[in-house]
């Protein structure tokens, strides 16, 4: 598992380099139309912004959490995580796509957990999240509708399950 979190993040590393590359090509090319420039300073502006914003302890937050799910003490990466967002939220706000995420993977992780409806609600409250800030087509938006319907399935299962156990009859 640790491979495939490494090759994505490399992805990742690759992937705003190349952004980097064409901002500073765009900035540099003097034959650009003046609201391509613009555009293209206000966005280093917003990430050079986001990564100064960002708490310090934010990425071993996340690979403290990390290595607790593997070793299976999930509530112990449950509630490293719940710091990591708080602090994001602190320092990026509510909308920023990288709080959005970080409150994805800790619905998922609380679910993993065991607190499956806790995680259902997670998600259907970012399912309405995603559609506001980026719309009803946006891939993760569909991505949280889904895994708030799969946690909500599994939430009412278990309810359903619990109530056959304790000897009375569901319908």
């Amino acid at each position: 598992m640790a491979w495939r979190q490494t090759i994505t993040q490399a992805f990742a590393a690759v992937g705003a380099a190349f952004v980097a590359v064409r901002v500073t090509r765009a900035l540099s090319n003097r034959f650009a139309p003046g609201a391509l420039l613009k555009r293209a300073e206000r966005e280093l502006d917003k990430r050079d912004r986001a990564l100064r914003e960002e708490p310090p302890d934010s990425v071993a937050l996340r690979h403290r959490a990390h290595y607790l799910s593997e070793i299976g003490d999930l509530a112990g990466a449950v509630e490293l995580s719940e710091q990591r967002l708080a602090g994001r939220v602190r320092a990026l706000g509510e909308d920023h796509p990288q709080v959005l995420t970080t409150r994805h993977n800790l619905a998922n992780l609380r679910g993993r957990a065991g607190d499956v409806a806790g995680a259902a609600a997670e998600f259907e409250q970012l399912a309405l999240d995603m559609e506001r800030v980026h719309g009803p087509d946006y891939v993760y938006t569909t991505e949280a509708q889904r895994a708030a319907a799969r946690w909500r399935e599994k939430a009412e299962g278990d309810a359903r399950n619990t109530e056959d156990d304790n000897g009375t009859t569901s319908t």
